[in-house]
C-alpha cells in the first residue's frame, strides 16, 4: 500500500516528532516501506552556537536509530531555508513531491488559539499535499 514515507523532523526532536517517528517506524515495518527524513533548517536569531557538523551528527544518529527500529532503508534530506518560518510548509510539500513519497507522517501539537487563524505545519500538509498525510498528535 505505501512504499515511501516522508517524516518531517525538527532537529530538536520534540515529543511530537519522536511520537511520529515511532509511528513511521511501525508503518514502514508493516508495509515494507522506506523512510526519508526531511529537515528544513536555517539560521535563527538567538539560536545556540551548534555547528553544522554537530547538527548533521545528531540527524545521522537519529536516522540510524530509526533504521534499526523499522528495519527499513532510512535516508535524510536536509533543506536549507533563508526564512524557515515563512517557507517550511511549502518546502515540506515540495520535498514530498520531489522524493516521490506516497505517505507523509507528521507530528503535531494540540490545537492552540492561533491554529484557528493559521494552520499548523501538519494542517498545511494535510490540506495541500497530493499524497496521504497521517497526522500524529
Amino acid at each position: 500500500m505505501f512504499k515511501h514515507i516522508m517524516l518531517p523532523i525538527d532537529r530538536h526532536l520534540p515529543p511530537e516528532v519522536r511520537k511520529a517517528a515511532d509511528v513511521a517506524a511501525q508503518v514502514a515495518k508493516w508495509q515494507g516501506a522506506k523512510i526519508t527524513l526531511v529537515s528544513v533548517t536555517g539560521a535563527h536569531m538567538g539560536e545556540s552556537s551548534e555547528t553544522e557538523a554537530e547538527i548533521d551528527k545528531d540527524l545521522a544518529e537519529f536516522t540510524e536509530q530509526l533504521a534499526a527500529e523499522s528495519g527499513s532503508d532510512v535516508s535524510m534530506r536536509k533543506i536549507h531555508s533563508v526564512d524557515v518560518a515563512a517557507e517550511v510548509d511549502s518546502d515540506l510539500t515540495r520535498a514530498a513531491e520531489e522524493i516521490g513519497a506516497d505517505l507523509v507522517i507528521v507530528g503535531t501539537h494540540a490545537p492552540r488559539i492561533t491554529d484557528y487563524i493559521f494552520s499548523s505545519h501538519a494542517g498545511y500538509l494535510a490540506k495541500h499535499a497530493s499524497m496521504s498525510v497521517f497526522v500524529v498528535r
